[in-house]
């Protein structure tokens, strides 16, 4: 019976778990602030570091807000435990939710076990909707059963407790099945991770065996991240899919049409000057090459998931094209630096400057990149620390309000200074991501 409901389980998950909700299209008022709440996975502050890159770039002109409510170790009950003052009180107009990973136990399909996971994320739900928020569903992301038999050799792996069942990744694709009905039953939106992670740690293992994106089983690394990133920004781009584009049309009778905010100065067949301001800086992660924070303790370098991540989406396109100009090889050149040599052709078919790290705006994204990861890294994972022992003091002192009281005060004296340091750094994250004007010569290369 159990072997049978397993798979009864796989075979629905893989039917529901493919389509994603989307019950109107991502559209913040200025100052909109944004929650990330979770677990573990959330309170790592990776998928939700890149993806925030990407909205102070892309909504520049909305100055959204973001505030991280993760939690190693949580399940949905342990949100609403903590819900009014690690969720509610940040004034959200949307959150994000991406539970269901501890919420399982890592053990077999139980229906009292679903039940409950049932009962309190729709009480999450409730809550949300109750203060006018948007929820935004996640689906639980995947766990690594290879990778977890690997790591279960070693007697140091701190998960070797847990004794995970084998289809515990079923049981996770099972969870988002339901998670995806109920956004569908509510008009809320859904987004996918299980799959297209699955998917994308299956492509890379045909060439490389030993390839994971949860060397832990568990928690995503830089590239398992940047790859949620990528599937979330794919949602919230909505129209504004495109970071950046420029086109410049010179015509026969001489006339030049343009395309994008450009002030020409002058066009022939030998080349053009203008002043570009881009619609939006391209989104960059940083990678500073070094070991992240512990426990997770993760290589610091999500560009490999990125890229991949990326592959044939335009939600990073930066793009440069120019028609008109003579057969020939011509040089870029942006505040009179040279970043790059292309023929005529690949002009007229469009140049990619998204990736190009001596264009401005890369270096422009790039700066803004760095300071976010030092807001998560010195305020934003910091707090999140600080209210894992708010959960402790709740543990701790239940039934003795006064002692819980004292603890609490003291505990939030810790959060106030993390979060005025995360604000600050934020005020100057908004003031970075308003593109800067540049000046754009193209010329006829010379050797």
């Amino acid at each position: 019976m159990r072997r049978f409901l397993a798979t009864s389980i796989t075979l629905l998950s893989l039917a529901v778990i493919s389509s994603v909700n989307r019950a109107e299209e991502f559209n913040p008022e200025p100052g909109a602030m944004i929650v990330w709440a979770g677990d573990s996975i959330t309170h790592q502050c990776g998928y939700t570091q890149y993806l925030e890159n990407f909205l102070y770039t892309r909504f520049h002109d909305k100055k959204l807000r973001f505030a991280n409510a993760g939690i190693k170790g949580d399940r949905a009950g342990d949100l609403l435990d903590r819900f009014d003052e690690d969720v509610a009180k940040w004034q959200p107009q949307y959150v994000t939710l991406l539970l269901g990973m501890n919420d399982g136990r890592y053990q077999e399909f139980e229906r009292e076990n679903f039940a409950v996971y049932q009962r309190d994320v729709s009480t999450v739900l409730d809550r949300l909707n109750e203060i006018g928020v948007r929820s935004i569903i996640l689906s639980p992301t995947p766990f690594d059963h290879r990778q977890y038999a690997l790591r279960y050799e070693d007697p140091d792996f701190r998960f070797k407790r847990l004794n995970v069942h084998e289809e515990y990744n079923a049981k996770l694709a099972f969870y988002g099945g339901w998670l995806r009905d109920i956004a569908q039953t509510r008009s809320l939106d859904y987004l996918d991770l299980w799959g297209p992670m699955n998917d994308f740690t299956a492509r890379f293992r045909r060439d490389h065996q030993s390839f994971t994106l949860m060397p832990d089983s568990i928690h995503p690394n830089p590239d398992g991240m940047a790859l949620m990133a990528v599937e979330m920004a794919r949602h919230f781009a909505g129209s504004r899919v495109e970071a950046s584009r420029v086109e410049l049309k010179r015509l026969t009778d001489g006339r030049v049409t343009v395309g994008g905010n450009v002030v020409l100065y002058h066009f022939d067949r030998d080349g053009f000057k203008a002043t570009v301001t881009p619609g939006s800086l391209p989104w960059v992660l940083p990678a500073s090459g070094e070991i992240g924070p512990a426990p997770w303790n993760y290589l610091d370098d999500p560009r490999k998931g990125f890229r991949a991540a990326l592959e044939g989406l335009p939600i990073n396109n930066d793009i440069l094209s120019v028609s008109g100009l003579g057969q020939g090889v011509y040089e870029v050149l942006m505040d009179g630096v040279v970043v790059l040599i292309a023929e005529s052709d690949e002009f007229v078919r469009g140049i990619s400057l998204q990736s190009n790290p001596d264009s401005p705006s890369f270096k422009q994204s790039h700066e803004l990149a760095v300071l976010n990861a030092k807001r998560n890294e010195e305020a934003v994972r910091p707090y999140r620390d600080v209210q894992g022992k708010m959960r402790g003091a709740r543990r701790k002192f239940e039934g003795d309000p006064v002692a819980f009281a004292a603890a609490r005060a003291e505990i939030r004296v810790e959060l106030d200074e993390l979060q005025l340091l995360a604000e600050k750094m934020e005020r100057e994250i908004h003031r970075i991501a308003v593109p800067k004007p540049y000046e754009l010569e193209i010329r006829r290369f010379t050797r």
